[in-house]
């Protein structure tokens, strides 16, 4: 009895002890549970490999990409800190993996982070990702922009990368030893540094109600056969915000592509967003592909509208129409195609859900 008696203030103060220290290890460290969940019913014109036919169909990523993920912290102390992101893309109207079936397709780094920014290696957004999504009238919905050049949302594997932010003033630059493991060859080959290489830099300045950004973007082949192919591409944008109302301006120059080395081609965009009320949001943008001693242009119209019922789920209606000049076949999806010259519109309503 004695032995018990003397037990349990030993037990009470061990227990004491490590509630003290598990209070302690979770104000230096956190882990976060997120995602976004965005589904909608959408129609297409002219959706058949023939340019003819219509098509209805359940759509995923309208607004922003459905996605899971999780991102921490800890304090290393100096404000020095050792942060991670594993942020998982998904198609829920399939319930399919995104980004060519990657657990963690949309990012997946570590990194170390201080008053002078973060270093960050893994798979990430690119330079164009990181600062553009402002600058595009429509947000990055899956019209607009991203449907005449799906990199300005695209990610690389094997990156090493800088972000630093200094009050109005952000800077980054990355380097990727091969942008895409699912290529065969298009991941860090040995011998060939060039293969599947991407280097990116850029800046975003605000001065005021105005806001800029310069960036750059560059990506070789991923053959030995193509990695003297060099695609280039330097954009930069404007944007002006007023109240309930902001105003984008951007142009984008795109030198050689992968396919092509010698494609030269121009993109320019104008437009604007305005707040009616907090809750309703209205978007548009109009989108000019002009590419160099070739017919084959594309201009698209955007319209974006969204409704919050609340902090996290919003209503949502966008619509686009894409008038293809010569042999040019961009869809009104990003990533979508059509039959050479001809015209598309698309509508999509939907939900979209943040937790």
């Amino acid at each position: 009895m004695k032995k018990n008696r003397l037990a349990l203030p030993a037990l009470g103060a061990l227990a004491s002890a490590l509630c003290i220290g598990g209070a302690h290890a979770q104000s230096s460290t956190s882990v976060t549970l997120y995602g976004l969940v965005d589904t909608g019913i959408e129609f297409l014109n002219h959706a058949g490999a023939n340019g003819s036919g219509s098509q209805y169909r359940i759509s995923s990523g309208n607004v922003t990409g459905s996605r899971w993920g999780l991102r921490g912290r800890e304090d290393l102390g100096g404000g020095l800190g050792a942060v991670f992101v594993l942020e998982s893309g998904f198609n829920n109207d399939t319930g399919t993996s995104g980004q060519g079936g990657r657990l963690f397709g949309r990012q997946a780094y570590v990194g170390l982070q201080g008053d002078w920014g973060l270093i960050s290696l893994g798979r990430q957004n690119n330079t164009l990702y990181d600062l553009f999504v402002p600058l595009d009238p429509v947000r990055y919905t899956s019209y607009g922009l991203l449907a005449q050049d799906a990199q300005f949302a695209n990610r690389a594997d094997n990156v090493i990368k800088y972000t630093g932010n200094f009050g109005d003033l952000t800077v980054t630059g990355m380097y990727s030893a091969g942008y895409d493991a699912t290529i065969a060859n298009g991941s860090e080959v040995p011998g060939n540094p060039r293969i599947g290489q991407e280097i990116g830099a850029g800046t975003s300045y605000t001065i005021g109600r105005l806001g800029m950004v310069l960036a750059y973007d560059q990506r070789r082949g991923t053959t030995a056969g193509s990695q003297g192919n060099i695609e280039r591409r330097y954009a930069t944008g404007l944007l002006w915000s007023d109240g309930p109302f902001t105003a984008t301006v951007g142009y984008r120059f795109l030198q050689g592509t992968i396919a092509t080395p010698s494609l030269r081609a121009h993109l320019y965009w104008i437009g604007g967003s305005y707040n009616f009320t907090p809750a309703f949001v209205v978007r548009a943008g109009v989108y000019r592909a002009d590419l160099r001693n070739s017919p084959n242009d594309a201009m698209n119209y955007a319209v974006a509208m969204a409704y919050s019922l609340s902090k996290r789920t919003d209503l949502y209606l966008n619509a686009s129409y894409m008038d293809n000049k010569g042999a040019s076949t961009l869809g009104v999806v990003n990533g979508g195609t059509v039959a050479p010259g001809v015209n598309q519109t698309g509508v999509v309503a939907g939900v979209k859900h943040i937790f």
